[in-house]
C-alpha cells in the first residue's frame, strides 16, 4: 500500500509554563504553530477566529491550567451599536485622526511602546525589548498586515 506524502503539515506545540503577565499568581501557558507558505493567511484568518493571536511568524492561544480568563473577542460589525459610554469615549476623542498605513516601526511608535509596557507590564518580556525587537514585531509578517497611527489635534501619537 502506497501513502501519499503530506507536503504541509502543522504541529502544534504547548510553551513551558511562565508567570501570567495579566494575573498575580497565575501561570501562563500557550498553544503555539508557525504560520508559514502558501496558504498562511487562510490559516491565520482560521486560527484568529478560534480565538489566536499573531506575534512574527507565529500564531498561539492562552492554554492556561484551571484559567480561562482571557477571551478572544470578536465583534458581530452588522448589528453593532454603540452604547452610551462608547458614545461618551467618541465624543471625548473626537480631536484624535485615524491613518492606515503598511507595518512599519518607526522610534515614535516605539517610545510609545515603552511608556506602555511600563505602566501595564512592568518587568514582562516585552518591557525588555529593544527598538529592533519592536521593529521585528511590527514588521515581521508573513500575512497581509497595516498599521493604524492614532494622532490627537496637535499630530502627538496616542496609539499604534
Amino acid at each position: 500500500m502506497r501513502h501519499k506524502p503530506i507536503s504541509d503539515t502543522r504541529f502544534f506545540f504547548a510553551t513551558a509554563p511562565l508567570p501570567c503577565p495579566y494575573l498575580p499568581d497565575r501561570v501562563e501557558r500557550r498553544v503555539v504553530t508557525e504560520l508559514f507558505g502558501r496558504d498562511a493567511t487562510r490559516l491565520h484568518d482560521q486560527l484568529s477566529y478560534a480565538g489566536f493571536r499573531r506575534s512574527h511568524g507565529i500564531v498561539y492561544a492562552p492554554a492556561c491550567p484551571g484559567c480561562d480568563a482571557c477571551k478572544a473577542v470578536r465583534i458581530a460589525v452588522d448589528g453593532f451599536e454603540l452604547r452610551p459610554s462608547m458614545k461618551r469615549i467618541l465624543k471625548a476623542n473626537m480631536d484624535l485622526s485615524a491613518r492606515m498605513g503598511q507595518p512599519t516601526a518607526t522610534q515614535e511608535q516605539y517610545r510609545l511602546f515603552q511608556r506602555y509596557q511600563a505602566s501595564r507590564h512592568s518587568g514582562g518580556d516585552m518591557s525588555k525589548m529593544d527598538y529592533l525587537d519592536y521593529q521585528a514585531l511590527v514588521e515581521d509578517t508573513p500575512i497581509d498586515t497595516g498599521l493604524i497611527t492614532f494622532r490627537d489635534g496637535e499630530g502627538t501619537l496616542m496609539g499604534a
